[in-house]
């Protein structure tokens, strides 16, 4: 049971987390003073796992998935205290990995491999509807399964992690496979009804978050590697990297943005992909308060330096070809986050 593990576990690394989140709120509210934050995520054991791999499943067994949360991070406290790099203490309330949406949708979602998949809906686009929140089964296993975690996370001081939401596009695909990309060719109509509706489910599953989840410890998905301060949000931006600048701009930037909006402070993109041709729009995009780049679209840091605002954050997690010094070097005198373990000597 989740009492097992005292309140006072992670004492010793109460005031270092505290002064972590300090440096990260003055790095979004413009200090001069914030100087590099590196953060780094070690939680993804059997307790937290990535992409639907928990055992056990927190939606069915919520109070032992719950137990064997506090155990791993207790049995990890030490790391929690380390003052040069953050490493958030997190419950990850992360039910279908990164098939949340699809399962609302009504996408049939089962493991294989050791991860999440989502089946393709087979009735025609303009059949999708939203769900019926009193009737989604997933959505209401999550609801109580947050009412059971932010006790539990207030008691001791964690912050907790919501469901991946991802994004219209991201979404889109999942749902329909490659043939929604050529709806927005050849089907213009039936692509921006379907995003329309995701984006609309995606919405909904944030108000009835938000209100399950106090601010103050409601955080977006992969906190142990995205934290960000109170009241920002996040949405994925994966499959971006499929469409123009011109298909971007025109079907998915405004329901983007339209997400960001919903957070009282806006909030992140997450980039993996050749994504670089978007930046203009995201430059712009006034809601959109950080960009996070890790594989692919690391590689095109230099393209994000120049072309994001002053004031847009850069979290980066190294590649082979733009390792960490090379990364602080050219970021030099921005508001960036190191996804990776503090160099000694910049810290």
């Amino acid at each position: 049971m989740p009492n097992r593990v005292k309140p006072d576990a992670f004492r010793e690394a109460r005031g270092v987390q505290q002064e972590h989140c300090r440096r990260v709120a003055a790095l979004y509210a413009g200090s001069a003073d914030h100087g590099i934050v590196a953060i780094r995520g070690r939680f993804y054991g059997a307790a937290h796992g990535l992409a639907g791999t928990d055992e056990p499943d927190m939606l069915r067994e919520p109070e032992a998935w719950l137990a064997d949360v506090l155990s791993d991070l207790a049995d990890h406290a030490q790391e929690l205290a380390d003052a040069k790099t953050f490493r958030p203490a997190a419950i990850e309330m992360d039910p279908l990995g990164t098939h949340f949406i699809d399962a609302l949708l009504g996408a049939r979602v089962a493991i294989r491999g050791g991860q999440y998949w989502a089946e393709y809906l087979r009735d025609p686009p303009e059949a999708l509807r939203p769900p019926d929140p009193s009737r989604c089964e997933v959505l209401r296993d999550t609801l109580r399964l947050a009412r059971r975690v932010v006790p539990v996370a207030e008691a001791h001081d964690l912050l907790v992690g919501l469901p991946v939401l991802s994004c219209p596009i991201n979404i889109a695909i999942n749902l329909y496979g490659q043939d929604f990309l050529l709806w927005l060719l050849d089907r213009p109509a039936a692509a921006r009804h379907v995003l329309r509706v995701v984006t609309d489910t995606i919405l909904l599953a944030t108000r009835e978050l938000m209100a399950a989840v106090p601010e103050e410890i409601r955080r977006p998905p992969v906190v142990c590697d995205r934290y960000a301060p109170p009241g920002h949000g996040y949405i994925d931006g994966c499959a971006t990297q499929l469409i123009s600048a011109s298909h971007y701009r025109d079907f998915v930037a405004p329901l983007d943005e339209e997400i960001l909006r919903a957070y009282r402070h806006g909030g992140m993109i997450h980039l993996c992909g050749a994504s670089a041709q978007h930046i203009p729009v995201w430059r712009e995009m006034q809601p959109l308060r950080s960009v996070q780049l890790n594989d692919r679209a690391a590689d095109d840091l230099e393209a994000y330096l120049a072309g994001l605002r002053e004031d847009q954050i850069i979290y980066f997690s190294p590649t082979r070809d733009v390792p960490a010094r090379r990364f602080l070097a050219l970021a030099q005198g921005r508001p960036v986050v190191l996804q990776s373990d503090a160099p000694g000597a910049e810290m």
